[in-house]
């Protein structure tokens, strides 16, 4: 069975390097109704002390990823990869549920709409 979402190792490094503090367990991704294509991505570090009643957690990689239960659809088989460019470095997603992205490649619409 393929995994929920996966983490590349890239991404892996790179959320390591930010997150390292003994606090955070985690990062927290979402998929917020903004952006010139309807959608952009979230991205957060998730304490202990943070509620994530109202989310899921799935791991891969040796990261604790929690996302609204009301995202799945969207973010289901997803990849979470580090996109790097001559002007800056951002966690984004390799996405199939992605039906297409804005001119700037930060907001996306999806197939799938709640």
């Amino acid at each position: 069975m393929k995994p929920l979402l996966t983490v590349s190792d890239e991404a892996k490094e790179w959320l390591e390097d930010r997150i390292s503090s003994d606090e955070v367990i985690g990062i927290f991704v979402a998929v917020n109704s903004k952006g010139c294509a309807g959608g952009e991505y979230e991205f957060k570090p998730i304490t202990a002390n943070t509620d994530v009643s109202y989310c899921d957690k799935v791991e891969d990689n040796g990261i604790n990823i929690y996302f609204p239960r009301t995202d799945l659809f969207k973010l289901i088989g997803s990849e979470l990869i580090l996109f790097k460019d001559k002007f800056n470095t951002r966690l984004d997603f390799k996405n199939p549920n992605e039906d297409s992205r804005c001119g700037c490649g930060e907001s996306v619409s999806f197939k799938v709409e709640r």
